[in-house]
């Protein structure tokens, strides 16, 4: 089944050269145990909803954790993308990867995020999940692997963005990607 994937702006030059990936279909992922994830605090029972969108931003955050330190030295073999991305959005982030590995580049800095959770479905024990985020990319900034800034590609700023997750043994992970151009947020 063909998903969707498209990463747009200065992450996206970096991560898929100026959106090279627009289509993607989805790749196999590495298992990862529930016992291996991170578990937040517990409140006094938050409730099932509460509890679902908080585990869903936790994976949704991961990713973009996994993947940040990931890109620091362009290894797109990193086991900790595995822990929080699956089918397309693996893919995405794995070909980005291998690709500034290959132009010799890097990156530094962190991306600034703030997801909300736009769905829960089924709305009784989900399964799938949405979010939605604006992902700021300003401070994250290509470099070759001598330290020199990567000039060129597509402006860096607030990115929409949009992300489908799904529970698999216990376990939220993120399925698909898509990071629209700067300025769309």
């Amino acid at each position: 089944m063909w998903r969707r994937c498209a990463v747009y702006g200065p992450l996206a030059t970096w991560a898929v050269v100026t959106g090279l990936l627009t289509g993607c279909q989805s790749a196999p992922a590495e298992p990862v145990s529930a016992a291996e994830r991170p578990v937040l605090p517990a409140d006094p029972d938050p409730g099932p909803r509460v509890a679902a969108e908080r585990a869903v931003l936790a994976s949704y955050r991961g990713m973009w954790r996994e993947f940040t330190a990931a890109a620091g030295s362009a290894d797109w073999r990193a086991p900790g993308l595995g822990e929080y991305a699956t089918g397309d959005a693996l893919a995405v982030l794995r070909h980005g990867l291998w690709l500034a590995g290959r132009k010799g580049q890097v990156v530094r800095g962190e991306p600034a995020l703030s997801p909300e959770v736009t769905a829960l479905r089924p709305a009784v024990a989900p399964t799938r999940a949405r979010i939605v985020d604006c992902v700021d990319d300003t401070g994250f900034t290509v470099r070759t692997r001598a330290g020199e800034a990567v000039t060129g590609g597509a402006p860096a700023g607030r990115h929409r963005t949009a992300a489908g997750l799904v529970l698999r043994d216990g376990s939220w992970y993120v399925r698909t990607l898509v990071l629209r151009e700067a300025g769309t947020c």
